[in-house]
């Protein structure tokens, strides 16, 4: 058996997301597969989540689980401020501890963790700020580069990419950016892609639905399905008469694109939310899977359906076009519904390249990200950012923003600005913070 990493790990789920999310969505087998493989190379692992009967999963997991979670049905403030105190009662006798984030917007709880356990004397305590996409960048994309939201996503991100000892993307471009926003040297980042688990059924085109053009995800403005249907309804007739588009997922744009596919004429069925597995059997079944997106990070759904050995077609943008070598193990295209509709057709009407394609996609993929392969890099940064975390004294980052404007903005609009970025901070605090808050207040003289 491989040396132990660390006495604990300490996972911080997403913001909201809790275990039964991932179980209900029939997530649970894939997510905690990462980490079954980690649980024998730590004493215990902790899960913060923020379900209110996330416990009774624990069991679930294996020995060495305990999982924190809602249970008392606080308020979201409420809760994360009662975090850092109950993880450092489950770490009392860990000499060495890694607080890992599942995504980068955990950051806030992840950087209070970090900074409670590394108050213990004589404590090793790395954080990596590990995220599958770049949080604030799709934020930005979807609710406005200067939305509230957007503007806080960035300040997250900056705070937690400051604090850690590692920072860890799941594409070169992501780590990039990464480094740029937030001024990282390289020795303090690492690769490690999402994985694939290669158990997923693999099969040759002769057995799938001849067909079947498959999309499954997220149905929001950023996905552009509408994009798809325009592409398969301009399909020549013999063919278009051939195909069912197949939709699995739900979300705001559901019902206008039921619409658009009815007013199109095109057979679409649309179903909800599937578990991993009925997911993969569905992408081992399908002619062609097919993704328009606008922005992606390191999209897990396109990298199982090629691991199924599914010719796929993506929109040559961001996050997307890097997974897929045109021509080799699917085809890449502008993102026009022009464009998708003539590699629909060229590949409907082909089964052997369908077949080549699907065959070097698997392959490929299974190759080097299937988990066997990426389990050594994840262990490789926990390693990392232990020996990161003894090289110096951790300050807290926490900033705040505000804009230079307000120096020359009348006294009454400034202070107005203020006071209400100061009740919305107050709003956030737990009743005992909010007058620890204040009671650090000086009156004026």
């Amino acid at each position: 058996m491989a040396e132990r990493i660390a006495d604990t790990l300490v996972l911080a789920f997403t913001a909201g997301v809790s275990l039964h999310d991932w179980k209900s969505a029939g997530l649970l087998d894939r997510e905690w597969a990462l980490y079954e493989r980690l649980r024998p190379l730590y004493g215990q692992i902790i899960l913060v989540t923020y379900g209110a009967d996330d416990a009774m999963h624990a069991g679930e997991l294996g020995p060495g689980v305990h999982v924190i979670s809602n249970e008392r049905k606080l308020t979201r403030a409420e809760f994360t401020a009662t975090i850092p105190e109950r993880v450092a009662g489950l770490c009392g006798g860990s000499r060495t501890v890694v607080v890992k984030t599942n995504q980068l917007a955990s950051g806030v709880v992840a950087v209070r963790i970090a900074e409670r356990l590394r108050g213990e004397p004589g404590r090793r305590v790395a954080l990596v700020a590990r995220g599958g996409y770049l949080w604030s960048r799709f934020v930005a994309r979807e609710q406005g580069a200067d939305s509230t939201a957007a503007l806080d996503a960035g300040v997250t991100e900056r705070e937690l990419c400051k604090a850690a000892d590692l920072v860890v993307g799941t594409t070169s471009e992501m780590i990039e950016d990464l480094a740029w926003r937030y001024g990282l040297d390289d020795a303090g980042t690492r690769l490690v892609p999402n994985y694939v688990l290669t158990d997923a059924p693999f099969r040759e085109s002769t057995e799938r639905q001849s067909g079947l053009i498959l999309y499954a995800g997220q149905l929001t403005v950023r996905k552009r399905v509408d994009l798809l249907i325009e592409a398969i309804a301009n399909l020549p007739e013999n063919l278009r008469e051939q195909v069912t588009f197949r939709v699995i997922g739900s979300g705001p744009e559901e019902g206008r694109l039921k619409a658009l596919a009815a007013a199109k004429g095109i057979r679409a069925e649309f179903l909800p939310r599937l578990g991993h597995r009925e997911l993969l059997e569905q992408m081992s079944r399908c002619a062609i899977y097919a993704q328009a997106s606008s922005l992606e990070g390191h999209p897990k759904t396109v990298l199982e359906a090629m691991a199924t050995g599914a010719s796929v077609v993506v929109a040559e943008s961001p996050g997307l076009g890097s997974v897929v070598q045109n021509g080799v193990t699917g085809l890449r295209v502008t993102g026009e519904a022009d464009a998708f509709t003539h590699a629909i057709g060229a590949l409907l009407s082909d089964d052997d390249w369908r077949g080549i394609l699907g065959s070097a996609a698997s392959r490929i993929v299974r190759e080097t990200l299937g988990l066997d392969v990426i389990i050594d890099q994840e262990i490789a940064a926990h390693r990392v950012a232990l020996q990161r975390a003894g090289a110096g004294r951790h300050q807290p980052v926490a900033s705040v923003r505000w804009e230079p404007e307000l120096i020359t903005a009348p006294a009454e609009l400034a202070a107005g600005t203020w006071l209400r970025s100061l009740d919305a901070y107050l709003a956030r605090l737990s009743p005992e913070q909010r007058r620890e808050f204040l009671g650090r207040f000086k009156p004026a003289a």
